[in-house]
Formats: C-alpha cells, structure tokens, sequence
C-alpha cells in the first residue's frame, strides 16, 4: 500500500510540471491520531542595515580671548629718583666793602648749573659763574669794566623731596678771576687781574611744572684771598680792600 502512495506522488508531481510539495496522505493503516508536524523554522529576512556612520565630528570653535599685554614695572634709575636739571640764568651782584662798593657799580651776572638732587632732601650744584661791572678808579679809563669768570660747588638742602614749590638753602666753594677790561693803561691802584677764593652761601625758591624748573635765590659771598686794590682805609700797603659779594639772580631749565 505504501509503494502505491509514492507511485501516485510521483505521478502527480510529473503531470504538474512543476515543484512538487509534499503533503501528507492519511495512511489509512496508520495511527487514528497522527501527531502535527513541526513548523518550519522562522527565518529573519529582513535585511540588515548597516549602522549610519557619525557624522564628521567638527571641533567646536573656541572663540579667541583678546591678549592682555604684560607690562615689565619700568625700573628708574637712580638719576631719576634724585632728580636731574640743567639751568641757566642771570640777575645782579655787587661788593659790600666800602671801597669797592665806591669804586664800583653793582653790575649783572650770568651762570650755567647742574644740579644732582633736585627731588631728594639733599642735592648738589655745579655751576660755572660770570660777572661783569664797570669800575671807575684814578688811572683807569672812563669805560673800563671788571669782569669776573670762574666755578663752583655748592651742596643744596631742599625743604621738600618732590613738590611743585620747593624751598632751598645753599652753601659752598667757588674759584673766580676777575680782570680788569675795556682799558688801554692802568696807572691806578687796581690791579689788571685777580684770583679769589669764594664761599657762597644763601636761600632759594624752586617752582616746577611739567619738567620745567625756575628758581630763583639770594646768596652772600664771602671771599679771601683778594689783593685787587688796597682799602681806602688802609693802615699799611699790604691792607686790601675786602671783595665779599652780594647778589640775587634766576634761572630757568629743565629737570630730568
């Protein structure tokens, strides 16, 4: 019975010229209950779709942050901190002595000065100095001058360090020649030249602003040495006439 199964199969699956599928037929031999048959397996034909690739990862842009430039503390020199100034100036001077005061005529001065200190309590001065006077003398012409050139140091003590006014006072040492100009003879008393030593000393008043400096002083000036003309009163040859010197003058410049 079962060859006569397979044989009507075949013969079936040939008339249909196409795939046969098998499907079961009833053994009429066979069990009453026959067990189902197991299902085919359940094959996942969806197709598998690879993962997107991430998108080209673009670094975020920092913004840039403008740059604070970095200042290195500007280092003063010492010359900076005691003040440095170069002045120049002129005004008026004259002897004190009776014999020159008579002789002579308060005249103008001039001079150039350096000065080391100008904002510290303690500074110093270098100066060259000039003068210039008519001197009128028996034996001399009408328009003869006496003229005074020289130099001098001075320590200067300032009232204030660094302010807009600064009170001074002042003492030191100077060198001055004096000659006797604008003369074709000299038959008189007067020496034709002279070397003195003097010691100036007095008090000054400096005004600053915006680096400018003026100053102006008075100063007494003692000096030794002298032997340009005997004093009127005079008790014998060798007394000459004292030559200690007043004056008053200002100068402008600037300060470093």
């Amino acid at each position: 019975m079962t060859s006569n199964k397979r044989i009507l199969f075949v013969a079936i699956a040939s008339l249909g010229g196409g795939t046969a599928i098998a499907q079961p037929i009833p053994d009429p031999d066979g069990p009453a209950n026959p067990e189902p048959a197991a299902p085919p397996p359940v094959v996942d034909t969806t197709p598998v779709v690879p993962p997107a690739p991430p998108p080209d990862s673009q670094p975020t842009p920092i913004p840039e942050q403008p740059v604070t430039p970095i200042y290195e503390p500007y280092q003063t020199t010492a010359l900076e901190r005691l003040g440095f100034s170069l002045t120049a100036g002129g005004g008026v001077e004259g002897f004190t002595g009776q014999t020159l005061r008579s002789t002579t005529s308060p005249g103008g001065n001039w001079d150039v000065r350096a000065t080391i200190g100008t904002k510290s309590i303690l500074g110093f001065e270098a100066s060259y100095i000039g003068s210039a006077q008519a001197i009128d003398a028996l034996g001399l012409d009408k328009n003869a001058v006496l003229v005074g050139n020289g130099v001098q140091g001075a320590l200067r003590l300032n009232a204030t360090e660094n302010t807009t006014l600064q009170p001074f006072v002042f003492a030191g040492i100077g060198w001055r020649r004096y000659s006797v100009s604008n003369t074709s003879t000299n038959t008189s008393d007067v020496s034709g030249s002279d070397d003195v030593l003097e010691i100036p000393m007095g008090v000054g008043l400096a005004y600053k602003f915006k680096g400018f400096t003026l100053d102006a002083r008075g100063e007494f000036r003692a000096v030794t040495n002298n032997d340009l003309m005997p004093a009127f009163d005079a008790s014998s040859p060798t007394d000459k006439a004292p030559m200690h010197r007043w004056g008053a003058n200002a100068n402008l410049g600037y300060e470093f």
